[in-house]
This record gives structure tokens, sequence and C-alpha cells, in this order.
């Protein structure tokens, strides 16, 4: 199973499951509660609790991976207004 489907995410050296980062949103938050996470990178954890219905905040010490971050979840909420 690949971490990521999108080419971006691994302009980061350690990307993080997308399938891990959701098992444990959904099992440690509720809906409408804040997501955090201190060491966002790639900001697949950011990117999840937006799907799943959750606030997020995520930092990084790298403006790269901030900047990879900030486009892959501009993208998913361009992709979750067509549905």
């Amino acid at each position: 199973m690949m971490s990521s489907c999108e080419s971006i995410a691994f302009q980061h050296p350690a990307i993080f499951p997308e399938a891990l980062a959701r098992d444990h949103i959904l099992s440690w938050s509720n809906e409408g509660e804040l997501v955090f996470d201190p060491m966002c990178g790639s900001g697949t954890t950011c990117k999840m609790a937006l799907i799943l219905n959750r606030h997020y905040l995520g930092c990084d010490i790298s403006q790269e991976y901030v900047d990879i971050a900030n486009r892959r979840i501009e993208d998913e909420k361009r992709q979750l207004k067509l549905f």
C-alpha cells in the first residue's frame, strides 16, 4: 500500500502513511475537535484531519515542508468542494 497517491508528498523524506494518520485521528478525536501536529512534515495528518471533519493545526521548522503541506491541504479542499 502506498503512503499517498500525491507525488508532491514524496518531496519529504519520511512521508507518514495516510491510513495510519486516519486510524489515529479516528481513535483519538471526534468530529469538530482540533488535531495538532507539531512536526507536520508533508502535511499528512492535517490533510486527514480535514477529510475527517476535524480542525487541524500543523507546524514544522522547514518552510519547504510547510509549503508542501499547504499545497496538499489546498488541493484536498478543492477536491472536497467537488463532492
